[in-house]
């Protein structure tokens, strides 16, 4: 039987005129996701207009090596996700044990369990692979449970914890999670990109 109004998706890389809409689904997922977790005055502050120029210049700096990718649904940008080199020397001593880190990886909250997140990952994994990187970070606010679940589904383990201190008191706390070779993260994600093409 044929679906009358069969959704789009697209995958494709960020460009610098996605800026101020990138930042506005920062905005949205930030909001969605991060009450309790991080202080709420940093929330409330987010403004898509203000960040949009640093997301046009990253997305034209081609020194930074940064991946980015973003996923549009029937047309409107649902997610994006960001990667590249591991940044070293902010957390002296707490680096993670990778030569790739995943910077963020976001989907709207009205389009969680899609599979989306999924397709994302997919596509910095195969740009990340010949690039030529073999491992993977990331740093993620702790309590998010549910990009803990995400991870885990991936294989990922965890690698570690810090705290983010602002004005001499913790601001919020981070866990570390690490994919010990990008050929494993592999196996992980067409497994459940199989499994979502089979429950559509």
């Amino acid at each position: 039987m044929m679906t009358e109004n069969p959704t789009s998706i697209l995958v494709r890389a960020a460009e610098p005129d996605d800026a101020l809409d990138l930042a506005s689904l920062k905005v949205v997922c930030w909001r969605s996701a991060y009450p309790g977790l991080i202080p709420q005055s940093e929330l409330d502050h987010l403004d898509a207009a203000s960040e949009a120029p640093h997301w046009r210049d990253w997305l034209s700096d081609s020194e930074s090596r940064m991946i980015a990718c973003l996923v549009e649904l029937d047309g409107e940008l649902v997610g994006y996700g960001l990667a590249g080199p591991m940044r070293l020397g902010d957390r002296p001593g707490r680096e993670i044990d990778a030569d790739a880190e995943l910077y963020a990886l976001y989907v709207h909250p009205d389009h969680l369990r899609k599979g989306l997140g999924q397709r994302l990952m997919a596509a910095l994994l195969e740009k990340m692979m010949s690039d030529g990187y073999s491992s993977l970070g990331a740093w993620m606010v702790g309590g998010n449970l549910v990009a803990e679940a995400f991870y885990h589904k991936l294989g990922a383990e965890e690698a570690g914890k810090r705290v983010e201190i602002r004005h001499g008191r913790i601001a919020y706390r981070e866990k570390a999670w690490r994919w010990s070779t990008l050929s494993a993260l592999k196996t992980n994600l067409e497994r459940l990109l199989m499994q979502s093409e089979g429950e559509r």
